[in-house]
């Protein structure tokens, strides 16, 4: 069951991070959301692959 937990959250960083950036690009917001949401992204995926492995 983790390891499923683990390819969701990936497939779900995989998916938001892209459309997050078109969505800067077309409608631009403030200049720390987008190093905040790669952070948060980074942690998220590095979550994702921990629960893959154990």
């Amino acid at each position: 069951m983790k390891h499923h937990i683990g390819i969701l959250l990936q497939l779900f960083v995989l998916a938001t991070l892209p459309v997050l950036i078109w969505w800067q690009l077309t409608f631009g917001f403030r200049l720390l959301v987008m190093p905040t949401a790669c952070v948060v992204g980074m942690l998220i995926f590095w979550v994702g692959t921990r629960l893959r492995e154990s």
